[in-house]
This record gives C-alpha cells, structure tokens and sequence, in this order.
C-alpha cells in the first residue's frame, strides 16, 4: 500500500528490480506488451509475480513487462510521466492522486468498460467506500486492488510479561494511555516503549477525527484543523500524542527513533504497541522473537482511522486499451484477490474475499506458524476515511507535516497555538485549489 508508510523501500527498490527483470516477457519489443507499473518492498514484487504467473497460465495472448518504481518516489515519477505522456498502460494509482489525473486526461475511463462485463466484474461484491474514491464526475478511472486501514499492533509478549490485559475492540483513549503507561519501563536494565507512532500526517488523522475534528473539506477545499470550529479537537489530539513523548514520557522522542528506525524498534521487541496499516503484515511476519497482534484503534467522541485505497487505472493514451483491461480485470477478480488475501499484504478489495478464511487466515503468516486477528481491518471500514482530495492536498499536507514537527522534537509544547498559526497559510494554499 501507500507511499510514506513503507519507509525503506526505496533502499529496498534495487533488490526488487532485480526481481522484476527476471519476470518472462521483458526482452519483447515494449510495442508487443502491457506494462505494468507499481511500487512495494521485494516481497509485494514476490506477490505481484504469483499474480502475474496466474495470469499467463489464463491470458497467454497478453505479455506483460512489470516496472518497479520505490514508493517513497512513486507519485513523482506518475507526475514526471504524465507531463512527458508516457504512462504505462496499467499502473498503481493513489486514491488522492485521482482528481488531478482526471483533470489532466492521464487516466482512461473505465466505466464503459465495467457496464459491458458487469456480469463478469460484480461491482457489488467491491466495497462501496473503495469503489466509489475512484469515480469523478460519473467516470470510474481505476478498480481498486486493495486497501488498509490502520489498526493497532500490539506485542503481546510484552503485555504478558508487565501482566497487562491484551487491548480488546472498543477500548477508549483513556484504557489506551494507561496500557501505554503500564507497558513503559525505561532504566533497571529494562527498554520498552508503551507506544511508537509515526508523524506523516495520514497516521495523526484517525486522532483528530476521533476527537470530533475535521482535517479538510474537499468541497470547496478547505483546510479545517486550525478553524475556530475544529481548533480546540485537532489541538487536543495533537498534544496528546505530543505530551506521551515530553509528559507521559511513554513514546520514544525522535533520538530514539532517529538511532533505530520507526517500525524496527517494534520489531526488535522494544515497543508494546504501534499503529500500521495491513501492509505491516509482510515486514512482522519475519518476527521471530515475540508474537503479535492486532487491535481496533481506541475511540474517543467517536470511531476512525484512515484508509488507504490503491486502484489498478489505465493510461488514456495506451495503446493496448482491451488488453490493458483484460489485465486489470483479472488482477481485480476473485482469484487473484484470494492471492491478495493469503499474502497478507492488504485487505483485498472484494468483499466475498475479505471476509473469507484466506483473508482471516494468510498462508504468509500460516506457513510461519504465525497467527493475527483480520477482523479489525475489516470492522473498521465503516469508520475509515480517504485523506484530502482536493489538487492541493498533497501540497497542504507537507506543510502541515512540516509545520507540527517541533511537538515531536520537543521545541514547542502548545498544540493549539501552533494550529492557530499555520492555519492561514495552509488554508490558503487549499484555496488555490477553488480558482
């Protein structure tokens, strides 16, 4: 899945292009194949060629050529390709990168396509909230290949040994600093962490939002989380994660996480909990020193988390344009969605699939005779939402990211006056979006 979340993947990027150019079909003339762009770590490369090796076996007509792009620098080559007009035919597409790829022609219209074969595609068995991200103005430019929401990973190992209750679905943010607290021991030869969290800014959302915040409007763009209506929700989210590093003292500051990484310090067994997508599933299954888990995000005045949609889209220029379909339907189909499921890569997009034992029970983590609950991925649909759509989004949220950075390095402490300050200049860049 997304972008900022896979942080090192781009020093994973060479060993998956290794993988990539091994795959059949890319010594063939690029005028005779479907290519077929995406992003991920060597192992999503792994998993996207036991799809593709199901493919050829069914589609032998269509050959198809992968290109491997890092995720960290994924949506910058999308936009260098689109101005240059030189798409592959298929290729990984944000949900938040829609609207401007409409706006600029890049992307191929889909809903024809999905009329004519409806029998075949069963738009139904697609969840609606993933479905619908990917249709502008009555078009539909890409069919989901999968998604995540955030949950809550939890090492369980360290729960049993400060005899601390494992978190159970419905749990508050009160239940939920006190674990974080209980499961904290720093000195006496001891080095556990009660919570590790991530400041990219689609990982602080869920908190905002539980707080009865709002981050932005799309329609009009508005940036909101500095408004006097959601001041005072965006502040109190904020300067609770901030005060569990500088009061609560039950979060790594960023020395810590600088030294040893975000993810690794939960890997090498130093945190009780953290906050990841699905997609977090193909790095913990090579732990080998505890087990986990996984939770709900704790509620406060209402559920959230943010999820997180990839679609298959096409170029609107590709050549190959009932191929370039051919493959997208069959990597949406439930075949290769049970390869999705059994991976443990993702939430595959169909329904029927997602909530079947090859999604409840991955062979990636059966074969390591690891054992996770799939049930809060799912249950938490209903309370997911996309981030920001609007042109400038991406643009609003770098600032925002940039902006909030000195209450994780401790050189300022007042969420809310720091939200009061940035507001005007993030809202005006959103506003930029309304000309």
């Amino acid at each position: 899945m997304s972008r900022a979340r896979l942080l090192g993947a781009v020093a994973a990027g060479a060993a998956a292009a290794l993988l990539v150019a091994a795959l059949p079909g890319c010594t063939r003339d690029p005028g005779e194949v479907v290519r077929l762009m995406i992003w991920g770590s060597p192992d999503e490369v792994k998993t996207v060629n036991s799809y593709l090796a199901a493919f050829r076996e069914a589609h032998p007509e269509v050959t198809v050529q992968v290109e491997h792009t890092p995720d960290m620098g994924y949506r910058q080559k999308i936009q260098t390709l689109v101005r240059g007009a030189n798409l592959p035919d298929v290729f990984y597409v944000n949900e938040a990168d829609v609207p401007w790829m409409v706006r600029d022609g890049a992307l191929l219209d889909l809903a024809p396509y999905v009329e004519r074969d409806r029998a075949e595609v069963r738009p139904d068995d697609f969840y609606r909230e993933t479905w619908e991200c990917f249709e502008v103005g009555g078009g539909l430019y890409g069919i989901c290949k999968d998604f995540a929401t955030l949950v809550c990973y939890y090492n369980k190992d360290l729960f049993d040994k400060w005899d601390v209750p494992y978190p159970k679905a419905g749990w508050t943010w009160d239940e939920f600093l006190e674990t974080a607290r209980r499961t904290t021991h720093q000195g006496d030869g001891h080095n556990d962490w009660g919570f590790l969290f991530e400041t990219w800014a689609e990982v602080l959302f869920p908190w905002i939002w539980q707080a009865g915040g709002e981050v932005a409007s799309n329609d009009p763009p508005r940036w909101l989380m500095g408004a006097p209506e959601h001041v005072d929700a965006a502040a109190e989210a904020l300067q609770l994660l901030s005060d569990m590093i500088w009061e609560r003292r039950v979060s790594p500051p960023p020395s810590v996480t600088r030294d040893q990484g975000g993810s690794s310090l939960f890997q090498l067994g130093h945190v009780a909990m953290c906050t990841y997508g699905r997609w977090k599933h193909m790095d913990f299954k090579h732990i080998t020193t505890f087990e986990w888990d996984v939770v709900e995000l704790p509620r406060h005045r209402r559920q959230a988390t943010t999820t997180f949609a990839v679609a298959y889209g096409v170029a609107a220029n590709t050549p190959h344009p009932e191929k370039a379909w051919t493959l997208v339907k069959f990597l949406t189909s439930p075949e290769s969605q049970r390869l999705v499921a059994h991976s443990g890569q993702a939430i595959p997009s169909r329904i029927s699939v997602a909530t079947s034992e090859a999604f409840m029970t991955p062979r990636a983590l059966v074969e390591r005779g690891l054992t996770a609950d799939g049930r809060p991925h799912i249950e938490q649909v209903p309370f997911g939402r996309f981030t920001p759509r609007f042109e400038a989004a991406p643009e609003c949220k770098t600032r925002f990211t940039q902006g909030i950075e000195p209450l994780w390095n401790g050189t300022r402490r007042d969420a809310r006056a720091l939200l009061l300050e940035l507001q005007p200049a993030i809202d005006a860049i959103a506003a930029a979006s309304r000309r």
